[in-house]
């Protein structure tokens, strides 16, 4: 296995997932290379066993035994029937999507670690793995028509 390698602008990115201060999904780790080093500490076969799916990225994705972070997206089912009456459209990096404000903290354990085939980091962030965003509302996908962001209301 080779060393994870980060770029500056691929660590610029990470922030919004490690910065309390940027909305998003939230690792309680506090860098990157803090979440690399436990999640091989933990997982090191699946590390080892990766390969580059066909369009040349490797996707590990890991379920810790304890929460590592907050997920900013949730199947519909998991909101209360409150916070399924006020799911709103809101426009997020030029997408309409489904969205709701509530004070609940929604805590995962599971993580997605992206990385090029020559393994550089391209993302990492906690939560299940989503497929991209639909280009519209009207463009149905089946993750997408049960799953909402969250966008956290601190009181």
């Amino acid at each position: 296995m080779k060393r994870i390698e980060i770029s500056q602008e691929v660590r610029s990115h990470l922030a919004r997932h490690f910065r309390q201060d940027v909305p998003g999904s939230k690792f309680y780790a506090v860098s990157p290379e803090e979440l690399l080093e436990q999640a091989l500490q933990l997982f090191p076969e699946q590390f080892i066993k990766a390969k580059p799916n066909s369009d040349g990225r490797i996707r590990i994705s890991l379920v810790f035994p304890e929460s590592i972070g907050i997920s900013n997206v949730v199947s519909i089912s998991e909101l209360t029937p409150k916070e399924q009456e006020i799911i709103e459209i809101v426009d997020r990096q030029g997408k309409l999507v489904r969205n709701v404000k509530t004070a609940r903290i929604i805590p995962t354990k599971e993580c997605q670690i992206i990385l090029s085939s020559d393994w550089h980091l391209i993302t990492m962030f906690p939560g299940e793995l989503a497929p991209p965003l639909p280009k519209s509302l009207d463009e149905h996908d089946d993750y997408w028509d049960n799953h909402v962001f969250i966008e956290p209301l601190y009181l």
